[in-house]
């Protein structure tokens, strides 16, 4: 279910405060400090079934924290204008909505990079207490952006490579081709990004894994299907990111055809696909479904659900379980004592996948 939020939606306060006896007249202490996280989702992103649900997720931790005074916010609407509306209403407000009370910290958490930008032309709103995590970043990228938005070391990046999961793919579409006697490069791999990499600078190590196994870049095979970043509708296929997607994975089918054709083996009648839509990724599952995927394409989905059943393999970045421990850390620490950079992946079971070569074997 496809979830839309038009508003800043409080999921969680933790109010803790003193007992007083009957008999104490005094007047009432101010409402203590408190601190504030709230998560940045792009339009549309929420409901994926997979990297946004899965911050969400993390963020909805906190509501279990014994931390003091916290109260976990969202940003989320369907438009991109929206979206900057309510991050300029954050940026403008230093004291919570709810008694008033002032806010002694602030911690935004920036689910996609380009939101940077977003931020920036708000930053003179930004209060001294205020401080910045981005996600899918490179330590080169929270650099960047605290100069952009000058935050100093109040900038933070939290990120999981995706790099052993692609070199599992790339094991098994080798596998294939000893099984079947195949030339590894009669058969394609393709990379079907929901942006192109002019547009979105991807830290997830597909592409440079893909370099390091001598693979990329096959460009008759590398397609996207949004040209502004945030958007929902492709102006280039003239329909939204979902239609696009199932259309993208049609055109990988067909292309397998023709390859298989001009190559008088039907064995090689497929295409190994990397995918990474977000929200976009129903609309490759809905092609998968209604296509026969014993003879088709054979794809790696970065950030979904598994669901082997059709040839659709998973990789799935726990940023759950990141996020939650990153913030409970960061709730602990003094402001802007928290590490510039923290990296994950399959080295520390932060990145898992469910790629098995026998599924091909029957086919």
């Amino acid at each position: 279910m496809r979830i839309k939020i038009c508003l800043v939606a409080l999921l969680a306060t933790v109010l803790l405060t003193g007992c007083k006896s009957d008999d104490d007249k005094s007047t009432p202490a101010p409402p203590a400090p408190r601190v504030q996280v709230t998560t940045v989702f792009a339009p549309g992103q929420l409901g994926d079934m997979g990297y946004a649900d899965r911050v969400m997720k993390g963020v909805s931790s906190l509501k279990k924290t014994d931390a003091n005074d916290v109260e976990v916010g969202i940003i989320s609407s369907d438009k991109v204008e929206t979206t900057r509306k309510m991050l300029a209403d954050w940026a403008a407000t230093a004291s919570s909505a709810i008694d008033g009370a002032t806010y002694s910290r602030r911690l935004l958490v920036l689910t996609e990079p380009y939101m940077v930008d977003w931020l920036a032309e708000v930053k003179s709103q930004l209060k001294a207490t205020d401080e910045v995590l981005l996600l899918k970043v490179s330590e080169a990228d929270v650099q960047a952006a605290a100069q952009k938005l000058g935050l100093s070391n109040r900038v933070y990046g939290l990120n999981i490579s995706a790099s052993a999961s692609v070199k599992h793919f790339e094991d098994m579409r080798k596998q294939y081709c000893s099984w079947n006697a195949l030339n590894p490069d009669t058969v394609v791999v393709g990379t079907v990004r929901l942006y192109d990499d002019g547009v979105v600078a991807y830290r997830d190590s597909i592409n440079e894994t893909l370099t390091e196994l001598s693979l990329k870049k096959q460009d008759d095979y590398t397609f996207s299907l949004i040209d502004q970043a945030g958007e929902q509708y492709s102006t280039r296929y003239k329909v939204t990111a979902f239609e696009a997607a199932y259309h993208v994975c049609g055109l990988c089918y067909a292309m397998a055809i023709q390859r298989a054709d001009s190559l008088e083996n039907e064995r090689a009648f497929k295409t190994f696909v990397i995918s990474d839509l977000g929200s976009a990724n129903h609309g490759a599952d809905l092609f998968l479904v209604s296509t026969n995927q014993r003879i088709g394409v054979i794809m790696l989905m970065l950030d979904a659900e598994s669901n082997t059943d059709m040839l659709r393999f998973s990789v799935i970045r726990h940023f759950d379980r990141a996020l939650a421990n990153w913030t409970q850390l960061w709730l602990k620490q003094p402001q802007g004592s928290m590490p510039q950079m923290e990296k994950h992946g399959s080295w520390d079971g932060y990145c898992t996948d469910d790629i098995d070569a026998n599924q091909l074997k029957q086919i």
